[in-house]
This record gives structure tokens, C-alpha cells and sequence, in this order.
């Protein structure tokens, strides 16, 4: 009798179907549900790292960091100067302000006295003070010294110079000895006198008054209300040392801005009519003659100019006088002439 096959019932088999479907059915709703995150595939790069990049970034983590960078190291002031040069003198006197590399608003620091209502310096009331200075004359006295003036003007609280109609300045002396190295400052003197008006010390002017004499003359002036006036004072220039050889000698005055009709003040000798009031124009000119270095010579100012005369009738006289200042115990003295410059 042959053997048969075994196989399964042939009624089993609809059913085997409806179980597979219902589990693919199945699995597509579990995939739908349950998204999938789509990963890139993995490329050279991603699975083996930089090695350049990993030894970069291992040597910065290694190494030291770098120091700060150092400041640049200050600008050497100067200490002697080989000519008499107005502006490097003033670097050796001043070489924070003055110097190379200073700031051009930076103010200077001078040492000056205070000074009380009546004009007078307070003795022993010298400070540190910021000021505005500026070099006016400089002066070479022998083969190895010399000195430079300067106009000092304080500053004030905002740091502006004062420099009010009733503000003078400072004159200040700097002295210079020369040297191997070349002129070096030898002793400073920032404040010698006090005068001027609107922060300005006036007309300056060097003199020779012997063979090895110098002086400074200085003219200073202002107006009030039309009345205008001008001093004149004089300083001996010596090595280490500025003294007053004469100070406040009035050199001239006008009023013809105070009266209309001193402005057309007739001339000597016209028929015009004299003004109705009194009117004077006067004015002076200095000059030096040459004496010893042990006896300097005369100075003389010589005045010109008009003024009227008399209360009611008036007239109009010329002026044309000289003043003779001798030389005694280290000044000027008055020994001739009066003179004719009117007050106001």
C-alpha cells in the first residue's frame, strides 16, 4: 500500500490567509503610528575625526597664553639744548608740556605767589599753579650764559586763562648755562614781577645799556572810558638774576576818546578854535646810552605830543620835553625834567 504525503486539511487554508493579513495589517499600523527618525548615513569623515584639526586644538589647549603687550616706554625729556632756540628752551623748562610727545592744550606748572588787593605778592605764599606760558625775549648775556622772559598767565578753575581787563601776567626768567652737552638750565624764576592788563604783559623789548649790560623794557598799557594810558618799566638782565632797574614811569596819555571834541584838537599855530575841554595827546620814546659795565649810561625818554591850556580860554601847547634817568646804586634815578604825561 503506498505511502502518501501528509498535507494539510484543505478546509485550513482560508484561514491561514486571514491570519497573515491581519498580522501585516497589523505591523503597517504600528510602523504609521510610530514614526521613524531618518539618519543620514555615516560618511568618511563623520567616522574617522580632523587629525589636524584634534592637534590644533590639543596645542591651543596645551600651550601658555600669551602676556600683555607691554606699554611703549616713555619719550626720553631732554636735558641740554644746542641752540637758543625759543622752543627748545622752553622743552627743558617745561618737558611734560612742552616736550616731544606733549599734548598741544597741555598747560604748564609754575610756582607763583599770591597776590593781595592792593597788587602786593604775599611773601611765602608760592603753590604749583597750572598757567598759559609763553617765551617773549631770550637773551644770550656772555659767550656761556644766557636767559629766556616769558609771559606767564595763570589759568582758572575751567582751565582758561585769566585774562580780564584787570588781569595782568607773570614775567618770568629762565636761566641757561652752557655745557659739553650744550645749554642747560641752570635756575628758573617764574615769578619776577606782576603787570599788565588782559592777561598781557605788553611791548617788550631787550636794550644794551653797557658793553656786557643788557636790559628788558616793557611798555604796558590800557584804556578806561576813553582815557587811555601806557607805563613803562625796566628790568637789569644779569646771569642767574633779574632786578628792577625803574618801574611805573608813565609814558603816555590820551583822552580824546573821552571827549568829542578833543578828537579834532587843532594844531599849533591854525586858527582854529581850541576844544572846550582839556584835551591831551602825550607820548614818550626811551632810549639807552652805552656807559661801563660797572656804570651803565643815561637813560632818557623823550615826550611829544599837545595838550590845551587854561580854564576859559583855552589854548593849546606843544609838548616837546626829555626826561634824563642817571644810573645810581643799581637803578635809574630821575635827575632831569619833569614829567609831562597828565594823570587821569
Amino acid at each position: 500500500m503506498p505511502i502518501l504525503n501528509p498535507t494539510r486539511p484543505a478546509h485550513s487554508r482560508p484561514l491561514q490567509r486571514s491570519i497573515a493579513a491581519a498580522i501585516a495589517t497589523a505591523s503597517l499600523v504600528m510602523l504609521g503610528g510610530c514614526p521613524q527618525k531618518e539618519e543620514a548615513p555615516a560618511t568618511t569623515a563623520d567616522a574617522q575625526p580632523d587629525k589636524a584639526a584634534v592637534a590644533v586644538a590639543t596645542a591651543e589647549a596645551v600651550a601658555p597664553a600669551a602676556p600683555p603687550a607691554s606699554p611703549a616706554p616713555p619719550v626720553p625729556h631732554p636735558t641740554a639744548s644746542a641752540t637758543l632756540k625759543r622752543a627748545e628752551l622752553m622743552a627743558l623748562v617745561f618737558p611734560d608740556s612742552q616736550g616731544p610727545g606733549a599734548s598741544p592744550r597741555q598747560p604748564d606748572t609754575v610756582s607763583l605767589p599770591e597776590r593781595a588787593n592792593e597788587g602786593k605778592t604775599v611773601p611765602g605764599s608760592e603753590a604749583d599753579q597750572q598757567a598759559q606760558v609763553s617765551p617773549r625775549e631770550v637773551v644770550r648775556l656772555d659767550d656761556t650764559h644766557a636767559v629766556m622772559l616769558t609771559e606767564t598767565v595763570p589759568l582758572d578753575d575751567r582751565g582758561e586763562p585769566m585774562n580780564g581787563h584787570v588781569n595782568g601776567a607773570w614775567l618770568g626768567a629762565y636761566f641757561f648755562e652752557q655745557s659739553a652737552e650744550g645749554w642747560k638750565l641752570a635756575s628758573r624764576s617764574d615769578a619776577v614781577d606782576y603787570l599788565g592788563f588782559m592777561g598781557n604783559l605788553g611791548t617788550t623789548k631787550v636794550e644794551r645799556i653797557a658793553p656786557q649790560r643788557f636790559a628788558l623794557t616793557i611798555a604796558h598799557g590800557s584804556c578806561w572810558q576813553g582815557y587811555c594810558g601806557q607805563w613803562l618799566s625796566v628790568y637789569g638782565l644779569e646771569a642767574g638774576k633779574v632786578r628792577v632797574l625803574a618801574r611805573g614811569i608813565a609814558l603816555s596819555a590820551t583822552n580824546e576818546g573821552a571827549d568829542e571834541s578833543c578828537e579834532k584838537a587843532p594844531r599849533p599855530g591854525k586858527s582854529e578854535e581850541p576844544p572846550r575841554g582839556a584835551c591831551f595827546d602825550v607820548s614818550g620814546t626811551p632810549s639807552f646810552t652805552l656807559g661801563t659795565d660797572e656804570a651803565p649810561g643815561e637813560m632818557r625818554i623823550a615826550f611829544k605830543g599837545e595838550r590845551t591850556s587854561g580854564t576859559k580860554n583855552r589854548r593849546v601847547l606843544t609838548i616837546d620835553s626829555t626826561l634824563v634817568y642817571a644810573w645810581r646804586n643799581g637803578a635809574y634815578v630821575l635827575t632831569e625834567g619833569r614829567n609831562p604825561v597828565p594823570s587821569f
